[in-house]
């Protein structure tokens, strides 16, 4: 019998977590407050003395026993002119982080840090409350799921310092947890028996992972369309958008992170038409999650496939993922909750 104190354990872990990110989420907010109009007008202004540098390098300094009176054609070449010049003129002003944005930066990464042990410490009482894995129905599947995003953002944020994508990801996590927690709620219970399988730790955990990096993946595309619109189009005020990584870079840690969970979906499907085969002697049924399963998996092979094509701009491709992530999302909501079939273990029917 599934123990009643650690299921209450858990629960509170749970919503401790979920405020824990609340806060952490406000000040990541903060953050990117922090970063403009005053940090990209400093960086703005940066920029133009570095072009201004390099336009009096390009006349030159006179040397001894040259005329050394100048006339108005030999003064320092305006900025617009050097960037004719060769320097690209779209490249994006970027500003350094204050010492009072690198500090709120900190603060609200800690916090999510926080907020993730906790969501870890939730789900690990959850599977120890029924003695499995804890990932049997939409709620245990969407709190895994948030962890392990949750987990996979500090790490990579820890490491490549993006705070500013801190609001972007923790903002559905938090999201996807309030869903779990109200809408989604299943009791603690055993496993229906077609569920008790080693395959169920193999084929949901890739599923987890692939669900999260897809997650961080649909942020960075978003925060890239952002920033590459800014730059085709500057504002006449300058924000903390101004701040962030050029949009060739965003996309390129979009196009990395969607990659890997490409690899992880791959996976997952081979590794659910195995699973299939034990336990109802077919590799594939036409069940709607197969189906589904299948769908995600041709439209982010399509966007790998523009992605490499020649002739295909990024900003195309970049909305192919974002397409495969809302079939991701309406896999495991309007899939679950409407469609019958032999994956018809959400726990709310």
């Amino acid at each position: 019998m599934p123990s009643a104190e650690l299921v209450g354990y858990s629960n509170l872990a749970l919503y401790s977590a979920m405020a824990v990110f609340t806060v952490s989420m406000l000040i990541f907010a903060a953050y990117l407050a922090a970063l403009g109009p005053v940090t990209a007008e400093r960086g703005s202004k940066r920029r133009s003395r570095e072009l201004v540098a390099a336009g009096n390098a390009s006349v030159g300094t006179p040397t001894a026993g040259s005329v050394s009176a100048r006339t108005p054609t030999d003064a320092p070449a305006p900025a617009d002119a050097v960037q004719a010049e060769g320097v690209p003129a779209s490249d994006p002003p970027v500003g350094e982080p204050s010492a009072r944005a690198r500090k709120t930066g900190n603060i609200a990464l800690y916090l999510a840090w926080l907020g993730t042990l906790l969501l870890v410490a939730s789900v690990v009482m959850r599977g120890l409350a029924v003695m499995r894995p804890p990932w049997g129905n939409m709620f245990e599947f969407a709190t895994a799921g948030a962890a392990a995003a949750s987990l996979a953002y500090c790490l990579l944020a820890r490491r490549r310092h993006w705070e500013w994508l801190g609001l972007f990801v923790i903002g559905p996590i938090l999201l996807t947890l309030g869903l779990a927690m109200f809408a989604f709620y299943t009791e603690a219970a055993e496993l229906m028996p077609a569920l008790k399988s080693v395959w169920l730790v193999i084929h949901v955990v890739v599923a987890i992972l692939a669900v999260a990096v897809f997650t961080i993946g649909f942020s960075m595309g978003i925060v890239y369309l952002v920033k590459r619109r800014r730059e085709e189009h500057p504002p006449a005020r300058r924000n903390f958008v101004e701040t962030l990584p050029p949009a060739a870079s965003l996309e390129r840690a979009a196009y990395g992170l969607n990659m890997v969970g490409f690899i992880l979906w791959t996976f997952t499907l081979v590794a659910g038409a195995i699973w299939a085969q034990k336990a109802w002697s077919a590799y594939w049924t036409w069940d709607p999650k197969e189906v589904w399963t299948f769908v995600i998996w041709v439209v982010y092979a399509a966007y790998m496939h523009a992605r490499a094509t020649a002739g295909w701009e990024p900003r195309k491709a970049t909305w192919i993922a974002l397409a495969g992530y809302v079939c991701v999302l309406l896999n495991f909501t309007v899939v679950n909750l409407l469609f019958t079939g032999l994956h018809s273990y959400s726990g709310l029917k």
